[in-house]
């Protein structure tokens, strides 16, 4: 059984760890992946051993809380500014003191312990409990020692001076960060979230005349629903009465507002700028377009690609290496000084500085950005792997019929030697092939009727049988396919022939010269005459073609160039590419294709083949980001580390433990800022 469940609390991916990890130790999961970035946990399991119920017990237990659906009130703004107005009075205690002075640092500092760093100890529990570490752990040692260090200073029981104004600053300037890093981070994601809102949305229902709100679950295919501007469309409808002008930016790319009048079809997932109308439904939520983008994006946001792996051990580690460096660095220089309250205060900066959330966030931040632009182009990315390898090709395979050229190829003329439209319509409406949807068509305006056929296959490559009827590739025939024809025959007997013309598709021309000048060696492959196949390469500027290539021959062309070192893409359209782009290093298919191409790549080109040259611009910037991110952590780190230890205090830097903290938000917050711009 699989199960996906919405989780409030998640604050890093370091809880996010914590829930896989405790849910691995239950017998009976088999499986668990959890996304920081939408708050989402996916399990699946037995159900002979375990219930859902078990699994969300679990989680709360951790301190984390499986969503109903009903919103709660967000109070972290309000703590926020509850810290920030606490905080202020330290600016002038700090510098006029009295009697009186270290006892309202310290009434003021108890307060913000307990409100603003309430939060902080509840997550640093639950990684206790996981064994996971995070970054609220951090914060949780580095303001609690801060504040019990001056209370036993302040009652005598510590040589030393109280400093109250570390913990409450620190536990104030974190907060500052950590609200300016999830503003940033709804922001990036907010797109996705508000797909994800469907699922719960509410749809005003017209029946018997009178309006009725239903939870969309709730309503079924024939209902009629009401959109007004401003909507999100929640399920596939026909419009039925008024019209609606509407953004399909999800589906197609393409902002440019869509004219619907009625008896037009709008997909779940578009918006409404202006309009008003009654649609009826097409779909149920299951089975729309929307749920079908909501399991891509589940999906890929799911799978983690190598350099994600990583970064994510990386910040599981690096918690108990900065609480075991701090001990080292308060006991070195205690040894050193004899100084309690130096030594206290290097321990602490080096304890609060570090941030694993930084080497956290790095990768997933970075690669959901760059999933939420794509699929705002109409890419659908099923593995976000395909951005991290795309880099790498060096050889692209394109299909030409319906991915270099229209998918609707043109029927120009036809040659009957024998009262045989009939036979011709009837092999036809067996199969989806292009040509075989334009034969069909051709023959359906010249008034033609279906015959009984029986023992109807179609062959990939070849064409279709029907008894001794045989519709498709002339070389089937023995006969030299170079005048392009489709033909139709009974045994030997020519009955008919069909001649084609395709042509190029909008964009390829420019798609094509972007990409050799990336350095990609661009070859097409095609069951199509030579001649034909010569014609569009040489349209195309493609120096290399192969013509004339059965459907197990593409694979085998690939394999040849896989072997030859080559990393090697696939762009197809087609049943006869599927082989080949399952095999592929990275695959693409064209929006309008198969069902079956699409569910073996890695990329469906909504959009078009024009979106393959923006999804190789965000393949560039994601990597660009993601080592960008990767950089920045490391260098903080790096930097902040050594100064947070007091090595550079004979030089007159010194890195306070609430300075440090702020610097610990920001480097989070940095990494945020720097995946999210243009």
């Amino acid at each position: 059984m699989k199960l996906s469940l919405k989780v409030d609390g998640m604050t890093c991916v370091n809880c996010a760890r914590s829930i896989e990890i405790n849910l691995k130790r239950l017998k009976g999961v088999k499986k668990v992946e959890v996304s920081f970035e939408l708050g989402r946990v996916y399990v699946e399991f037995d159900e002979d051993l375990l219930s859902p119920e078990n699994i969300k017990d679990v989680i709360e237990t951790l301190g984390y809380r499986v969503s109903s659906g009903v919103e709660r009130r967000d109070r972290s703004l309000f703590i926020l500014f509850l810290c920030v107005f606490l905080s202020l009075p330290f600016l002038p205690l700090m510098f006029f003191h009295n009697y009186w002075t270290v006892y309202a640092e310290f009434l003021l500092a108890t307060l913000i312990q307990i409100i603003g760093g309430y939060s902080f100890y509840r997550s640093a529990y639950r990684s206790l409990l996981s064994g996971v570490g995070n970054m609220d752990l951090l914060v949780s040692l580095g303001s609690t020692s801060a504040y019990l260090y001056s209370l036993l200073t302040m009652v005598g029981l510590l040589e030393g001076h109280p400093f109250f104004e570390t913990s409450a600053f620190l536990i104030t300037f974190v907060r500052v960060g950590k609200y300016l890093e999830d503003r940033a981070k709804e922001k990036a994601t907010g797109s996705l979230r508000e797909l994800f809102g469907i699922q719960t949305s509410k749809v005003r229902v017209l029946k018997n005349n009178k309006e009725e709100e239903k939870p969309v679950q709730d309503v079924f295919i024939g209902d009629i629903i009401l959109l007004k501007t401003g909507e999100l469309v929640p399920l596939d409808v026909i419009i039925v009465e008024g019209s609606l002008e509407v953004d399909e930016s999800v589906i197609t790319g393409e902002s440019k507002p869509v004219l619907k009048v009625p008896g037009e079809r709008i997909l779940s997932g578009s918006i409404v700028l202006n309009g008003f109308a009654k649609a009826r439904v097409e779909k149920t939520l299951g089975g729309s377009y929307v749920s079908l983008l909501i399991k891509l994006v589940e999906n890929a946001l799911r799978q983690k690609p190598k350099i994600h792996r990583i970064a994510d051990k990386v910040s599981h580690y690096f918690v108990q290496f900065v609480v075991a460096l701090s001990l080292v660095v308060f006991a070195l220089w205690y040894l050193k000084t004899g100084d309690l309250q130096k030594s206290f205060s290097f321990g602490l900066s080096v304890l609060v500085v570090s941030c694993p959330c930084a080497f956290g966030i790095a990768v997933p931040l970075a690669l959901t950005v760059g999933l939420l632009r794509a699929y705002k182009k109409g890419l659908l990315i099923k593995n976000p792997s395909a951005l991290e390898k795309m880099k790498d090709i060096n050889v692209l395979l394109f299909d030409k019929t319906g991915t270099l050229t229209e998918g609707k190829p043109k029927l120009t003329k036809a040659v009957f030697y024998k009262e045989a439209i009939n036979i011709a319509f009837s092999l036809a409406r067996t199969s989806n092939h292009p040509h075989a949807k334009a034969i069909k068509e051709y023959c359906e305006n010249l008034g033609a009727g279906a015959i009984d056929l029986k023992n109807c296959t179609e062959v990939p490559g070849r064409g279709v049988f029907c008894d001794d009827y045989f519709l498709g590739n002339p070389s089937e025939l023995g006969i030299s396919s170079e005048n392009s024809a489709t033909l139709l025959a009974k045994g030997n007997e020519i009955l008919a022939e069909f001649h084609f013309e395709e042509g190029i598709r909008e964009g390829v021309k420019e798609t094509l010269d972007y990409l050799k000048n990336r350095g990609i060696k661009l070859v097409m492959i095609t069951g199509d005459a030579e001649d034909r196949a010569r014609k569009t390469a040489q349209a195309l500027s493609i120096e290399v073609f192969h013509a004339k290539v059965k459907p197990e021959e593409k694979l085998y062309l690939l394999e040849v160039y896989q072997k030859e070192g080559y990393a090697v893409g696939m762009v197809g359209d087609g049943i006869n590419d599927a082989p080949a782009m399952a095999k592929a290093d990275v695959s693409f298919a064209i929006g309008s294709g198969t069902d079956v191409a699409k569910k073996v790549c890695d990329v469906v080109l909504l959009s078009g083949f024009g979106g393959l040259k923006f999804l190789f611009e965000v393949a560039d910037k994601v990597s660009l980001r993601i080592k960008q991110n990767l950089f920045w952590a490391f260098f903080y780190n790096a930097l902040g580390i050594p100064l947070a230890a007091g090595l550079f205090s004979s030089y007159g830097f010194v890195l306070k433990p609430e300075i440090a903290g702020l610097m610990m938000a920001l480097s989070s917050l940095s990494v945020v800022i720097n995946s999210v711009r243009k």
